[in-house]
């Protein structure tokens, strides 16, 4: 820029030499010590014109603690003709620290001033003036800052046919990296799909192959997507036609990112791994440690050139707002600490965008290649989450182009009675948990509910008295508790705890809040579920989704610590639930490619098996007289099955009752529970609403990233 640049520079000289450098240098230097460089104008043309045809003031006279050496050595730098300067930084470097190092320019007598007169003849001066002039004139063309980029945020809206269907469980937008192109998880037939909006295109599409996927990821030349299905398998789908492909069915991932080393970056069970776009082996690239408790690595996100990396790690007993945002070198290095979040992308403005637990958006400047922030966060706006720390909605292009829903934040939800037409009124109107409800559940005697609440930096166990009483937490400590159920008796609650060791554990505690937890089965293994049958006889457990269990379900008699296996297939198997009386257990499971609910008799469960639901099912709920069952369908629709009488398990035609989107449905349980008589149903929304029938974007976002957050 002008206050840097050389006389040579300035001139337009085609051979520009190291010296130029060391002017450069010595304009940082004398501006570090003086306060204003050397040249200061109105204009570009103003401080070309001194720089070429002035000598610098000098610099004792500004400030006169300045050393007389210091200032020779600086002079020096800023000569007008280049051989008069350092031929090298290193001797500019040397001058300073001699402090015998002079120079003419530290006397400034009147025979110097005179014999620098009288070097420029009046021809001379006045042709360096008009060269001058026209260079800078030149240099205020090219140097001048164009008009900014206009920064344009508008609304993109979807019709219902065509709207957003949202997962708790993982990313539900992504942007091209040329920002023309934009895909969702919108509906399908029976469940979800990935939808397609190009820029050019009044409508969106849907992506033929792309059912039931989940977090989708550009390559970085935009011409193909990549997806998750079902947490396990790993597909990339061709935009320009073609059948998706499989890269892989044995992963562990909410997420992943296409590098430009040619890799997809995805979870696993160990931790992460990459696999070759193309395909090919599965290449370890982070290995979680059971020394340091690490139960979770997810959102990789690789730095360009692939030679970072940057993820978020969870530790047992974290709750959401100690997660970590973490780097790491690649390939093989140590990760790192940056910054508390559940949610990091590094941007090309120089910036890391991080998502906390609240559901605020902050940006911080990152050195991608030190790995490191290199100034102080600042809040950018709020509501990313709409059901907790495992969903996205938001995504970056290259280009600064962003795109997010605003559908509300883990701060603020309230619970619902829905009638069996989709009527909705607030189970209390005076109560505001102020925090985020993840999962719920009635009481037997229907006269008070257990959540799992999550509120600032912890998640615990809360009891509501109905239908007007008191919310009152019932556990306590500095781990996490959730997905809260409740005894047989209806006294205490039963809910896992996820204890610094590393292992969820069931454990049960009363539900007035007085005496101390209970743990109810002691096991290495991490259980993600429990639950107890309605004579309290069974404890039913579920294996934790992240590990290599995948879901497998048992039981456990009352008093005993023998594990009897229930469900234990390589499929994934969530939200078992038990018939009032005992005899059948209802569950979900993705054998069959979808996930689909199914019944099976208990304990006995390998003597036969029903699949209930017809196209796509989960979250199975027993009416509290067992003649009917409930589930979510793949449309997000709350489905009514008759269970016939009888001696053995029939079941009707599942109808659908009412439409179920907008509430919080993800979650591998408690997502919903039902009244005694059968005819409302418990759910949890955000306070704000979920506005799955717009996308917001906002195009050269980089420029209000910039002025907001700095680099």
């Amino acid at each position: 820029t002008p206050h840097y640049m050389s006389p040579e520079q300035a001139m337009g000289e085609r051979e520009i030499t190291a010296r130029s450098d060391v002017y450069a240098l010595g304009a940082v230097l004398y501006e570090m010590l003086t306060g204003d460089p050397p040249f200061t104008g109105s204009t570009a043309q103003a401080i070309v014109a001194r720089v070429v045809t002035e000598t610098p003031r000098p610099m004792h006279a500004q400030r006169h603690t300045i050393p007389p050496h210091v200032e020779a050595a600086v002079l020096t730098a800023l000569e007008k003709l280049p051989a008069d300067r350092f031929s090298t930084a290193a001797e500019f470097a040397e001058a300073l620290a001699d402090r015998h190092y002079s120079t003419a320019h530290t006397v400034a007598t009147p025979a110097v001033a005179s014999r620098a007169a009288r070097r420029w003849s009046p021809v001379t001066a006045g042709a360096l003036g008009v060269a001058a002039l026209a260079t800078a004139a030149a240099l205020w063309g090219w140097l001048r800052p164009g008009p900014a980029p206009l920064v344009n945020r508008y609304s993109l809206m979807l019709r219902p046919a065509e709207a957003l269907r949202p997962s708790a469980i993982g990313g539900n937008v992504a942007i091209s990296p040329d920002g023309t192109r934009l895909a969702y998880v919108g509906p399908a037939e029976g469940g979800t799909r990935l939808w397609l909006r190009e820029h050019d295109k009044l409508r969106p599409t849907p992506i033929p192959g792309t059912e039931n996927g989940l977090s989708p990821f550009f390559s970085p030349d935009g011409k193909q997507l990549g997806f998750i299905v079902n947490g396990r398998t790993v597909r990339v789908a061709s935009l320009t036609g073609g059948p998706p492909i499989t890269l892989s069915d044995s992963i562990n991932s909410s997420g992943g990112d296409w590098g430009t080393d040619g890799y997809v970056y995805i979870e696993v069970d160990s931790g992460l791994a990459r696999i070759r776009a193309t395909g090919g082996p599965i290449e370890p690239v982070y290995k979680l440690s059971d020394k340091r408790r690490e139960i979770g690595s997810e959102w990789p996100d690789i730095l360009p050139g692939g030679k970072g990396l940057i993820f978020r790690l969870r530790r047992a007993g974290q709750p959401p707002a100690d997660f970590d945002i973490v780097a790491m070198k690649m390939p093989g290095g140590e990760a790192h600490p940056l910054i508390h979040g559940v949610y990091a992308r590094y941007v090309a403005s120089g910036h890391l965008l991080v998502v906390t637990s609240d559901g605020k958006l902050v940006g911080v400047p990152f050195d991608p290649d030190k790995l490191a922030l290199t100034g102080a966060p600042v809040a950018l706006m709020e509501g990313l989450l709409r059901s907790g720390p495992f969903e996205l909605n938001l995504a970056v292009s290259g280009n600064g182009t962003l795109v997010y829903t605003s559908g509300g934040s883990t701060g603020a939800t309230r619970a619902y009675w829905v009638n069996r037409d989709g009527g909705a009124t607030p189970v209390d109107s005076t109560w505001d948990p102020q925090g985020s409800i993840s999962s719920i559940a009635l009481a037997p005697d229907g006269k008070a509910l257990a959540v799992s609440l999550l509120r600032g930096a912890s998640q615990d166990i809360w009891v509501k008295r109905l239908p007007v009483g008191p919310f009152s937490r019932v556990t306590f400590g500095d781990t996490v508790r959730f997905r809260a159920s409740w005894s047989a008796d209806g006294r205490s609650v039963v809910y896992i705890s996820d204890r610094a060791s590393g292992a969820g554990e069931p454990q049960m505690t009363r539900a007035d809040g007085t005496g101390a937890p209970r743990i109810l089965f002691k096991s290495p293994w991490n259980f993600g579920q429990v639950l107890e049958s309605g004579d309290g006889r069974w404890l039913v457990l579920r294996r934790s989704l992240s590990e290599a269990g995948n879901g497998d379900i048992f039981g456990v008699k009352a008093g005993d610590t023998t594990l009897v296996p229930l469900l234990t297939s390589p499929s994934r198997e969530s939200n078992p639930a038990l018939s009032p009386d005992g005899r059948w257990l209802a569950y979900a499971s993705d054998e069959s490619g979808a996930t689909e609910v199914y019944v099976r008799p208990f304990p006995d469960v390998a003597s036969a098996r029903w699949q209930v639901s017809l196209s796509g099912g989960t979250a199975p709920v027993w009416a509290r007289n067992g003649r009917e069952l409930f589930y979510l369908n793949g449309r997000q629709d709350m489905v009514s099955v008759d269970i016939r009488p009888g001696p053995g398990f029939s079941a009707g035609e599942p109808r659908v009752l009412f439409s179920a989107a907008g509430y919080n449905l993800g979650g591998a349980s408690g997502i919903f529970d039902v009244s005694a008589d059968g005819r409302r149903f418990l759910l949890v929304r955000p306070l704000t609403g979920v506005a799955e029938t717009e996308l917001v974007l906002v195009q050269n976002w980089f420029e209000e990233l910039r002025a907001r957050v700095g680099k």
